[in-house]
């Protein structure tokens, strides 16, 4: 492999990776709300879900191999994959505040109240479930657009910091 005459900025890469990531989830996120009506698109989402961390390995292989002469120790790894994953995160976020403030108006409020009927006209597999369920839906109507999306990025920011050294394991790649 050719040695590379530009020094790499690896946390713009990094960031350029977590815009990929970040496109990734916002697909993940659309096809969620269209799954609520359609089995497809909710199969997509778990496709897409699943393949989220690999896709995130990927591309910090593709920058060790592209950017790096295949050399990329752990802790960089580590580094890289938190980094690409915080990107991913605020990206997502914004297009999860745009459709909350702008596009939602109240489709998945509907959704959920649709679930708890359903749950309330079966208490005899939803029992329990189904006193939870209106709890978190009482929670939701509490919560303003801020408090939702800030919820969402703190669980994806926490998600990403639990498989970055994870997914580190398996990128790493010491010299010889």
């Amino acid at each position: 492999m050719e040695e590379k005459n530009h020094p790499i900025s690896l946390n713009g890469e990094a960031m350029r990776c977590g815009t990929l990531l970040g496109l990734l989830w916002i697909a993940m996120y659309a096809s969620i709300l269209a799954g609520f009506g359609n089995i497809i698109f909710a199969l997509l989402f778990l496709a897409l879900y699943c393949a989220s961390p690999i896709y995130a390995g990927y591309l910090a292989i593709r920058t060790r191999k592209r950017e790096l002469n295949n050399i990329m120790p752990f802790f960089q790894a580590w580094m890289f994959l938190l980094i690409m994953y915080i990107c991913a995160s605020l990206l997502s976020a914004v297009a999860q505040f745009i459709y909350f403030r702008f596009l939602d108006n109240g489709y998945i409020m509907q959704m959920m109240q649709q679930a708890a009927t359903i749950m309330a006209n079966n208490p005899e597999i939803f029992d329990t479930m189904a006193k939870d369920f209106n709890a978190a839906i009482q929670e939701y109507q509490n919560l303003d657009t801020r408090h939702i999306v800030f919820s969402m990025l703190s669980s994806n920011i926490m998600n990403g910091t639990i498989l970055a050294p994870i997914i580190a394991l398996f990128v790493k790649r010491n010299p010889k």
